[in-house]
């Protein structure tokens, strides 16, 4: 019988179809990375203008839920501007973070594209599969953060300044002889029902089209009290209950930006775990077993992590941990399916 011989065309393995991606000299390796730095920082350039011109509608988004927050605790929709460049470093903040953030999916493809030069044909399929999962991942976190996770915490720090009350600020003791003497007693002066004099103020939701000269009235909905004078109109903020607060939560448009982007960048990597799960299983680095069985440990490392990537408080820390444990529960959910499905060989 005559013997058998390997035929040509018989399929390669994924081994010996990257053979040509292996031998990439480091030359080579240099020169795409190279390639690959020059794209992204090009898509980068390119969202980064795009960041500036719509920088001031970003700058309104990030600024809502805290507006929002004040304004349903009864205080004036607004931030602070403590120096006279704090408005324009948080619109360059803004806009060159909103380009960068745009162009991570480039960003991402072209780290892809650098690393699946030395992968195997399988490798690359597995690697490109995760990419727009990746991205997605991401976008999520920031979703989560911006629409549960920030009205939270804003209406958590708002509520507990609120809880300070003004004290009593009539000197006593000592005081009355080192201080001012006070006109009042502190009591109310009566007045007679028939020398009070009626003062009427309408309050509508919107500012009358052509008010009159002199015409007072308050805004409902902006809570201010506006007069109408030759000049133009003037206003003042109105708050709600019967005396001013001891603190009053304003921010600074600076610091508070900073605090956004920040949990922002930690939600976003926070919501990668899933993906990081099941790289490491799928590619044998840590088994699915091995994990399941480290739990503990990797709660602890969750809890540390949330506390090195947001601020110190621990509403925030704890509205990031959370996630991220159920998201490592998911990716090991995710992997075990994939280890049930792949046959073992030997």
């Amino acid at each position: 019988m005559p013997s058998k011989t390997p035929s040509s065309t018989a399929p390669t393995s994924d081994k010996e179809e990257s053979v040509d991606a292996s031998r990439m000299s480091i030359g080579d390796h240099l020169d795409e990375l190279r390639v690959s730095l020059i794209r992204a920082m090009i898509g980068v350039a390119i969202t980064t203008i795009g960041g500036f011109v719509f920088g001031k509608e970003v700058l309104g988004i990030i600024l809502k839920p805290l507006l929002q927050v004040q304004y349903a605790n009864g205080l004036q929709p607004n931030a602070q501007v403590l120096s006279p460049s704090a408005t324009f470093v948080a619109y360059l903040k803004v806009g060159f973070l909103t380009g960068l953030i745009v162009a991570s999916p480039w960003i991402l493809y072209q780290i892809w594209r650098f690393i699946a030069s030395g992968l195997y044909r399988h490798e690359r399929r597995f690697m490109k599969a995760l990419l727009p999962g990746s991205i997605g991942l991401f976008g999520l976190g920031v979703l989560f953060l911006y629409y549960l996770v920030l009205p939270l915490v804003l209406n958590f720090f708002i509520t507990f300044n609120k809880n300070f009350e003004l004290p009593n600020l009539a000197p006593a003791g000592l005081q009355k002889l080192l201080l001012p003497a006070v006109e009042s007693d502190g009591k109310p002066e009566v007045i007679p029902d028939d020398k009070l004099a009626t003062l009427e103020i309408p309050v509508r939701r919107e500012n009358p089209k052509k008010p009159q000269s002199g015409e007072v009235w308050v805004n409902s909905t902006t809570r201010r009290l506006i007069v109408n004078t030759p000049e133009g109109l003037y206003s003042a903020a109105l708050e709600q209950g019967e005396s001013a607060q001891m603190m009053r939560s304003q921010f600074a448009i600076d610091q508070y930006i900073s605090f956004v982007l920040m949990l922002a960048l930690a939600f976003g990597i926070a919501f990668e775990t899933p993906i990081i799960v099941y790289f490491l299983a799928r590619t044998g680095i840590v088994t699915a077993a091995s994990m399941r069985k480290a739990r503990r440990y990797v709660f602890f490392g969750m809890v540390v992590m949330a506390a090195v990537l947001t601020p110190p408080d621990v509403i925030s820390q704890l509205m990031l941990a959370g996630p991220m444990y159920l998201l490592f529960e998911l990716g090991l959910i995710l992997a075990s399916a994939r280890e049930r499905k792949t046959p073992v060989t030997m």
